[in-house]
Parts: C-alpha cells; sequence; structure tokens
C-alpha cells in the first residue's frame, strides 16, 4: 500500500521508470547485492528493493519493504463467491507490490477463490470459514507492526490489525524449525517474514515447472530468508 500513487506498471505490467525520475536519484539501479543476488528495483523513494533469487532448482523473488506499517492484508469483494487477481488487489488497494496470503477451498481444482481456508484479520476485522482461529498457523502483523506468527487463540489477544493463515512457521525468535523437506517437498512457495529492524521480506518461488523451477525445500527457504535477516518467517499459501 502506498501513501501516494506512483505509476510503476506499464500497459504490460512491467516495472518501469522514467528516466528523470531515475536521474534525480530516486530510484538507484544495482547489479548485485551483497550475498551476488541480482537486484532488479531498488526504489529509494517508496522504501522497496526487489531480488532475484535463484539456485540449481528454482528461481524467484525476494522482497523488502522498510515501513511495515504499509503491509496490509486485502479481501475479495464477494467473500464466499469468487476472489480476485493480485492486479485486482493492486488497484482496489492503490498498492504496487501483492502476494497470496490464506488458501481457498478448491474442490477438484475448480475453486472460484472466494471461501477461504482459515482465517483472515483486514484492518482488525476477521473473517472465517468458521473454523477455529487456532486452526492454521497465523502471520499477521500487530498495532506495533511487528510481525507475529504461530498458531494463535484469536486476533484480539494478539493485537492483530492485518492477518493471514496458512501453515507452516519457518523461524521463530530466530531459529529455524526445519531440516530438509520435512514432509513438505520441493514446491512453489510465498513466504512472509521480518527482520529485527522491522523490514518486511516477500518471498515467492516458482514451482512445478521443469527446467525453469521446481521448487523450494522449507529450509532451503528458511536458511535463505535467515541469511538476509529474518528473525520470524511462515508460509502462505505456496
Amino acid at each position: 500500500r502506498t501513501e501516494k500513487t506512483t505509476n510503476l506498471l506499464n500497459k504490460d505490467n512491467e516495472i518501469e521508470y522514467d528516466l528523470e525520475t531515475v536521474k534525480e536519484g530516486k530510484i538507484v539501479f544495482t547489479d548485485n547485492d551483497e550475498f551476488g543476488n541480482k537486484v532488479v528495483v531498488n526504489d529509494k523513494e517508496q522504501g522497496i528493493k526487489i531480488v532475484e533469487v535463484s539456485s540449481t532448482t528454482y528461481t524467484g523473488k525476494l522482497v523488502f519493504i522498510d515501513d511495515p506499517s504499509r503491509v496490509i492484508v486485502g479481501e475479495t469483494k464477494t467473500k464466499g463467491g469468487y476472489g480476485c487477481l493480485i492486479l485486482d488487489y493492486l488497484e482496489d488497494y492503490d498498492a504496487i507490490v501483492g502476494i497470496n496470503a490464506n488458501g481457498f477451498s478448491d474442490p477438484n481444482g475448480q475453486g472460484k477463490g472466494g471461501e477461504i481456508i482459515g482465517c483472515s484479520v483486514s484492518n482488525g476485522k476477521v473473517w472465517t470459514n468458521g473454523a477455529p482461529f487456532n486452526a492454521y498457523t497465523t502471520i499477521g502483523f500487530d498495532e506495533n507492526d511487528r510481525l507475529v506468527v504461530g498458531k494463535l487463540e484469536s486476533a484480539e489477544k494478539y493485537n492483530l490489525r492485518d492477518a493471514g493463515q496458512y501453515k507452516p512457521a519457518l523461524i521463530i525468535d530466530g531459529e529455524i524449525l526445519f531440516e530438509g523437506t520435512a514432509g513438505w517437498g520441493m514446491q512453489p512457495r510465498t513466504i512472509v517474514a521480518q527482520r529485527e529492524d522491522g523490514v518486511v521480506m516477500f518471498l515467492v518461488v516458482d514451482g512445478r515447472k521443469p527446467g525453469y523451477s521446481i521448487g523450494i525445500t522449507m529450509e532451503e527457504a528458511a536458511k535463505l530468508l535467515k541469511k538476509y535477516g529474518a528473525v520470524t518467517a511462515a508460509a502462505c499459501d505456496g
């Protein structure tokens, strides 16, 4: 979410900046970060950086968001009916970066995205499919903009303003909780993490595409995020 509208997408939904903006030093592009990964966007004005990450088995993007108060959870306008595409959410919420969160009911691959799995919290309001709040791992931000992860009793007890649910937790208090696949396989992933200084990280890895990106294990994802300073992390629906 942004407090002022900045057009970062061209008609093909590719990130695009005008030359004058780049010359003014508001946006700085660099070749690689300290770990040798390519930085594709380093937007100082928005406080957002995007890095390409890859190995022999996966490729993906790692996004850094300096201000955690800007990270919110959006909801479909047709709860119980239809879901929305990420680009629709970006437009509805005046946002410039977006990822998926909760899983959704998808019988026989025919789900319409409007029936949530678990619970979500958007601007303090809870939406649930009837499951107990602690049935899934919560990945949410409290009123102090700290990422809270775990099987929580309620949104109120932890003062959650925005949250999604899925599983599992990967890092808690700086400790990695996984070794190898731990039964989760090598899959596409969407993971939310936070550093001690408050910076939020979104890790999105493609998968199930031999020759391009098979996927990433939970341990690999946790180690990657830990290397970048994550103290808390959990997986959304990959």
